[in-house]
């Protein structure tokens, strides 16, 4: 579990799907991997998570919005290679009331200190669909660097096939990344 006085990431369970799927809305499917709009299909989602993450190589995360106790939405580590010491974060998501606050800047600093600070990674990545306005502006305000676009990256459901858009943090940028987090966290309380 990693947490901060806002927010708790807690390792995703089977029991947490129906929360899940009371904080889901069709719009944050718009440019994910996969679309849920049934508690089955959240159920399915949740279980693929978890197998991944017996896998060893995802660590997804339940968000958990600490003031209300509640679960506001996922993230995860995924593609996690410990030998190369690199990984992925995304699948991100939460309630829509809270898209555009402070919990992606939390969530993403709590993440990025666990992949840098303790699990020593040279290399955290990012992609979003090349449609993705809101993420990449979201991503590029953590600090990450843009490094391209990835062509006819993946076949969304729907058939779509997109462009992705791929960003990097690596272990050099932590510490003036780390900082801008703290710089934006004083102007904000």
């Amino acid at each position: 579990m990693l947490e901060n006085e806002k927010i708790k990431l807690i390792p995703l369970e089977h029991h947490h799907s129906n929360a899940l799927f009371e904080a889901n809305h069709p719009e944050i499917w718009s440019f994910m991997l996969s679309e849920i709009s049934t508690l089955d299909e959240m159920e399915q989602w949740v279980a693929s998570a978890i197998q991944l993450r017996e896998q060893e190589i995802a660590l997804p995360f339940v968000v958990v919005l600490k003031e209300k106790n509640q679960i506001i939405g996922s993230t995860r580590l995924f593609d996690i290679n410990l030998n190369q010491k690199s990984c992925e974060l995304g699948s991100t998501w939460y309630r829509k009331y809270y898209q555009k606050s402070f919990v992606n800047s939390n969530c993403k600093y709590l993440i990025l200190q666990y992949c840098f600070e303790e699990l020593e990674m040279v290399r955290v990545q990012f992609k979003t669909d090349e449609r993705n306005k809101r993420s990449q502006r979201a991503i590029e305000r953590l600090g990450a660097v843009k490094e391209g676009v990835m062509r006819n990256e993946r076949i969304l459901p729907g058939g779509f096939v997109r462009n992705a858009v791929l960003y990097s943090i690596i272990n050099k940028d932590w510490n003036s990344i780390k900082k801008g987090f703290a710089y934006r966290d004083s102007k904000y309380q």
